[in-house]
């Protein structure tokens, strides 16, 4: 397929789609899990479908309406991003009808399901890679070779290069290959016929590294075609680039791409909950508004971290769960998407590599967790269990929950338009969020002292709240905000 004709195809369907999003079913709160490291549902410590499905419940009393899973697939590695068969399941995770009734009753709570798409690349142990070795195969136009030396090419000793960008063992796909492409709609078909909601696209800049407009072209292409198999699936991509390169992608038709300036330590969040940080509050207001004004019309996924990021009770630090409840509480009144990493949700950290990013979920007993992938230390969890968390009203797993829940109460924060309020304290963040008749004011207090601020005449009922060290108070105009506190007022 000519990279001329997909790049007119990304500007035609990102005309088509690009505004229309806030009218279409989307769900606002999205959860990511590592299945290895989740939940064990057949005693040998591994994470797999039989658990997660036990846990569906508690997925869905925590206010999640979408689920993400990291790679699924067949896979030589604990990180399962080398794929070897994109048709099935993990042995380690089950079967397939193990996956479909996670997916039944994951569907029966309405819970949306999207799984890891991974199409930059395959596992150099894929049947299409290992035929591709020979040069007479017709496999051998699904990769990218070389008889010479090239910078992301790794030598094979049948005296050939194959480009592979991230490691060895992840040869590059050749995406001009209609064949491979052909690979890919069947792939998708697959999954979707099975009754999956959507995709995560990994790795969205490396299709074609260095080229943008091949990248987002692609894209159009992947858009199209999903779309053609299952119109109302979800597409979520990463874009690991800053907020006007993020933007450009979305000339694509994607559905939404994660928002990697909202996260991390050096993020919109993370960087304001420093304790040398100034001007907090216009801070978090200027963050809201430069979002609304550069990606205006678009489907954001703002996060605080994942499985490639040091998680963000490392980022805002664990000393106390403060930092950790307020950065879970920014991003609950952000516009879009959230996506929100397993285990944040009770303050688990990791941080030191990849393994560590992803160790077991903490559910009751330590003795109980599922084992560290390969490659962890000590395992550190600093802060309890799920079990003792939910008997504790304090607790981050609460704080989380209370978050998750006030966004589904007031489709307004996901959905609405902000504008940032002149503020008579510095340290109060007022935002007003409208989305068809809805109105509503969002009263942010980022300092350590209890503050008291006059509202709007409009507002005159407080409707929620977050709370990190107390409870806010409205008598008249006049809104008493305790530190680190959220309210909503109507």
């Amino acid at each position: 397929m000519k990279k001329a004709l997909l790049i007119l195809l990304a500007i035609c369907l990102f005309l088509s789609t690009a505004a229309v999003w806030a009218e279409t079913d989307i769900v606002d709160n999205w959860y990511e899990i590592f299945v290895y490291s989740y939940a064990d549902g057949d005693g040998d410590r591994i994470g797999d479908f039989k658990g997660l499905t036990a846990k569906l419940d508690y997925i869905h009393d925590l206010g999640f309406g979408g689920i993400w899973l990291m790679p699924i697939h067949p896979s030589p590695s604990y990180h399962k991003y080398d794929v070897t068969d994109y048709y099935g399941i993990h042995e380690e995770y089950g079967t397939l009808e193990d996956f479909q009734a996670f997916l039944d009753k994951a569907h029966a709570l309405n819970i949306r399901v999207i799984i890891d798409l991974v199409v930059n690349h395959t596992s150099s142990r894929h049947p299409w890679f290992q035929a591709a070795r020979d040069k007479d195969s017709p496999y051998r136009e699904y990769y990218n070779f070389s008889a010479e030396a090239m910078p992301g090419y790794n030598y094979l000793p049948e005296g050939v290069y194959y480009e592979s960008r991230f490691t060895s063992t992840m040869p590059d796909l050749n995406l001009d290959s209609p064949a491979v492409l052909n690979e890919i709609e069947n792939i998708m078909r697959y999954w979707l016929d099975m009754g999956v909601d959507g995709f995560r696209l990994d790795a969205v800049t490396s299709y074609y590294t260095g080229d943008k407009r091949a990248n987002i072209a692609f894209l159009a292409w992947l858009n199209e075609t999903c779309k053609a198999i299952k119109p109302d699936c979800f597409i979520v991509g990463e874009c690991w680039d800053n907020l006007r390169t993020i933007r450009d992608y979305y000339e694509s038709g994607i559905d939404s791409f994660f928002i990697f300036p909202v996260s991390q330590a050096s993020g919109y969040i993370g960087s304001l909950l420093r304790a040398d940080t100034e001007n907090k509050a216009e801070r978090f207001g200027a963050a809201v508004m430069l979002l609304e004004n550069e990606m205006n019309g678009l489907l954001l996924s703002p996060f605080l971290g994942n499985h490639d990021t040091p998680r963000i009770a490392n980022a805002v630090g664990y000393h106390s769960a403060t930092n950790i409840k307020m950065a879970a509480g920014l991003l609950a009144m952000m516009k879009g998407c959230i996506f929100v990493y397993y285990g944040d949700e009770i303050g688990m950290v990791g941080a030191a590599n990849d393994p560590e990013k992803r160790l077991g979920m903490f559910w009751d007993e330590k003795k109980n967790i599922t084992f560290a992938p390969p490659g962890t230390s000590m395992p550190e969890y600093p802060f309890p269990s799920v079990q003792e968390q939910q008997q504790k009203d304090s607790s981050i797993l609460n704080y989380y929950k209370q978050a998750m829940h006030l966004r589904n109460q007031f489709p307004v924060i996901a959905r609405g338009t902000p504008e940032v309020l002149d503020s008579p304290d510095g340290s109060i963040c007022l935002i007003e969020k409208t989305h068809l008749d809805e109105r509503l004011l969002i009263a942010i207090n980022l300092s350590v002292d209890e503050t008291a601020v006059t509202l709007p005449g409009a507002y005159t009922t407080l409707a929620g709240e977050l709370q990190v060290w107390g409870q806010a108070e409205l008598e008249g105009s006049t809104l008493l905000l305790p530190a680190y506190g959220i309210a909503l007022i109507q």
